[in-house]
């Protein structure tokens, strides 16, 4: 089962993706999993968000 996300925690880690991805001693190999891995955190955020989205939506109906 996977871990709930935490927004901030997935920002952190892409903070640190970029990072990684930027330094010049970062392998094609290694810059090519961060990046895999950059993607789907991003995709999950954007979910996330979109779940929150529809939640403020629904709150403000009532």
């Amino acid at each position: 089962m996977e871990k709930e996300l935490v927004i901030e925690e997935a920002f952190a880690r892409l903070e640190e993706i970029n990072a990684r991805l930027e330094s010049q001693d970062t392998s094609l190999k290694d810059s090519l999993e961060l990046y895999a891995e950059g993607v789907k955190l991003v995709a999950a955020c954007k979910e996330n968000l979109e779940g929150v989205e529809k939640e403020i939506k629904i709150l403000n109906e009532v």
